[in-house]
């Protein structure tokens, strides 16, 4: 799959830099739901009466939350009900150019490596640089975005 064109990909970048950081403050160990619902002073009725579900099942969601469980769309649903934004996104763990950067370099090296092997066994030994070679195939997969 070809990655983004530049401009898109700065894009990208710029906005998953806001976004880095705040996974510290996504995990709330009563859930969201609850942590919400208790931070506004709702008791379970109440918030079963605004998002138009049963109490039972309010209740059965905030447990659900905290296994894991919970549908995107029940999430958004009682957040709604709420007056609350329900906020879903997938945020690498590093700057997402380095990250691809490094993947490219990874297959490069796999690529290179098995290569030599090859040529070793065949007496036909490389003579330009590894890290020349891997900096070549790396920049080559990452263009065609053949880094997997």
């Amino acid at each position: 799959m070809k990655p983004p064109a530049k401009l898109a990909r700065n894009q990208i970048n710029r906005r998953l830099r806001k976004l880095q950081g705040f996974a510290e403050y996504t995990q709330i160990r009563t859930g969201w739901i609850n942590y919400m619902r208790q931070a506004m002073c709702l008791t379970l009725s109440k918030l079963a009466e605004l998002s138009k579900l049963s109490t039972a099942t309010v209740q059965q969601t905030e447990k659900r939350e905290l296994m894991g469980k919970v549908t995107l769309q029940t999430m958004s649903k009682i957040a709604s009900a709420m007056d609350c934004e329900f906020i879903y996104a997938i945020v690498p763990k590093e700057d997402l150019s380095s990250y691809l950067r490094n993947k490219a370099i990874e297959k490069a090296t796999k690529i290179v490596i098995e290569a030599d092997t090859h040529m070793t066994l065949e007496d036909q030994r490389v003579s330009n640089d590894i890290k020349t070679r891997i900096q070549r195939i790396s920049d080559d997969l990452l263009e065609r975005g053949d880094i997997w």
